[in-house]
């Protein structure tokens, strides 16, 4: 992932796995659809974003670091979810 060219995408989750080795979300924005690494399932647990927030629907933003050669494809720092923002890393 380049940590020199952070990314901030906002739309809307169409698809969510909370497991191991880590969550990830399908987030569809106004240009693309990006494939979004979270954290561990423990770890977001334990930072408040339980598995209920991620759903098909819900709207969010995402601030990461771009996949170097995938495109589609980013390491989330921080999630926003109704509102409520939760560190990753």
């Amino acid at each position: 992932y380049n940590a020199d060219k952070p990314v901030e995408a906002s739309g809307t989750i169409e698809q969510a796995v909370y497991d191991n080795p880590h969550g990830t979300v399908q987030l569809k924005t106004a240009g693309k659809t990006w494939q979004v690494v979270l954290a561990p399932p423990s770890r977001m647990e334990s930072r408040g974003l339980a598995k209920s927030q991620l759903v098909a629907g819900q709207k969010a933003t995402v601030v990461g670091y771009p996949h170097r050669s995938n495109n589609d494809e980013m390491r989330a720092e921080r999630i926003t979810i109704g509102g409520k923002t939760t560190e990753l890393r």
